[in-house]
């Protein structure tokens, strides 16, 4: 069980595993750390393909070919914002405590994705009744 519940902390719900949706768990993820907020991040369905080792998401709504290629034109565009390494981001608001990753366990026996196909960053997986718990008294957001 997750030690960061209450009224303060925000929990979102990781449903895509689109290269949009890393940005907005990136962004809001570093930015609460930069604020000292506490945030649990739950990876759900397509969601936990973010949490795989190696896994680089592309795109949503574009044809295959030129998914993977706009994923890299918006990773030149963070860097002119500054953003060179995201992970690295992430990982400091992890190190820091003010962000947990947490996969499905449910939607890892239904993909057949074992503990060790999940980066080492991310916290035990948790089933969604586990979730609900450390949710109590704290903000559901579902990106």
């Amino acid at each position: 069980m997750a030690e960061n519940n209450g009224n303060g902390t925000i929990n979102f719900i990781v449903k895509d595993k689109s290269f949009e949706k890393f940005a907005m768990m990136m962004i809001l993820g570093t930015t609460g750390d930069a604020m000292d907020m506490k945030m649990n991040f739950f990876f759900t369905f397509w969601g936990l393909e973010l949490l795989k080792k190696g896994k680089k998401p592309k795109v949503a709504g574009m044809p295959f070919p030129m998914k993977g290629m706009a994923a890299k034109m918006f990773t030149k565009r963070l860097k002119k914002f500054g953003i060179e390494d995201p992970w690295g981001l992430i990982k400091e608001a992890i190190e820091n405590g003010n962000m947990k990753l947490y996969p499905c366990e449910m939607t890892m026996q239904l993909m057949g994705i074992k503990h060790k196909d999940i980066i080492e960053e991310a916290e035990d997986p948790v089933g969604a009744a586990s979730f609900l718990e450390m949710s109590e008294g704290g903000r559901i957001v579902s990106l």
